[in-house]
């Protein structure tokens, strides 16, 4: 499995497959029992704990944008101008707004479907659910990246990916190199 893989969560929950959005519609959630009872949402397997000395809650595990059919190099070169976003930082993400900020580790400025140069400090803001409506092409190029989720002062593994997207407006933040 995927580095964020566990067979069962941190309240006994057996892990399962969540899809989240399918056809741009939000079919569920990520819970823990608490959060499952609270909302009455059905239990996801994400109560999720750093260690025994702490209290489980709801989060990601391995969390991805599913393959599309475009072209990834067909789907740059219909930018006119943008950022390509190779890696990414920490960030933050407020679960009650959507509203989320990340830091870019590797970008590239594009313009007029040309990759030019790279770009430093560049930050990524905007609203979750808008910008979800903002994508206009899905590559065919799914990869997947380790890393951790950190919540309520908690570290844990997970796995996060997705093939390339383009997405029509997003507020960027930075200098060029």
């Amino acid at each position: 499995g995927l580095y964020g893989s566990y067979p069962f969560d941190g309240e006994g929950t057996l892990s399962r497959r969540t899809v989240l959005i399918k056809d741009g519609v939000l079919k569920s959630f990520l819970t823990d029992l608490l959060s499952s009872r609270q909302g009455g949402f059905p239990v996801s397997g994400n109560g999720r704990r750093s260690s025994f000395r702490h209290p489980p809650v709801p989060r990601m595990s391995n969390t991805f944008i599913m393959n599309g059919d475009g072209d990834p190099e067909e789907i740059v070169s219909g930018v006119e101008r943008g950022l390509l976003v190779l890696k990414m930082g920490g960030g933050e993400v407020n679960p009650t707004s959507g509203d989320f900020v990340f830091h870019v580790t590797e970008g590239y400025l594009v313009s007029r479907g040309k990759r030019l140069y790279p770009v430093r400090n560049a930050m990524l803001t905007g609203n979750g659910p808008r910008v979800l409506m903002e994508i206009d092409a899905v590559g065919n190029d799914l990869h997947f990246d380790p890393g951790v989720c950190g919540k309520s002062g908690q570290q844990v593994p997970v796995t996060d990916g997705q093939p390339t997207i383009r997405i029509r407006q997003l507020v960027v933040g930075g200098s060029e190199a």
